[in-house]
């Protein structure tokens, strides 16, 4: 990897999604507790819109973060409680 290559990779990147099935402040908690999981993510916006059951999610971080794994890690925080079932939406 030459020099400038070092350099972007650890430039932050921004990648934004929803995720669907967020109906109150403890989805939220759990959405970023599952976030914290991923490899690479350093920081995590999370802005609800309780209305429609839905959150829209930032994520900054560094290097590749894989949306598998995301979506990976959002389906474990909806296996953790039988009352709500959350789901990635790519933009």
């Amino acid at each position: 990897m030459s020099g400038i290559d070092k350099i972007l990779a650890n430039l932050g990147k921004e990648m934004s999604f929803q995720v669907l099935g967020v109906t109150c402040d403890n989805c939220v908690n759990k959405v970023r507790r599952a976030l914290k999981t991923v490899k690479g993510i350093e920081e995590i916006s999370i802005k609800p819109d309780y209305s429609h059951f839905i959150a829209h999610v930032t994520i900054r971080y560094k290097g590749e973060v894989d949306k598998k794994e995301i979506e990976e890690a959002i389906q474990e925080a909806s296996d953790e409680t039988p009352y709500h079932e959350y789901k990635v939406k790519w933009e």
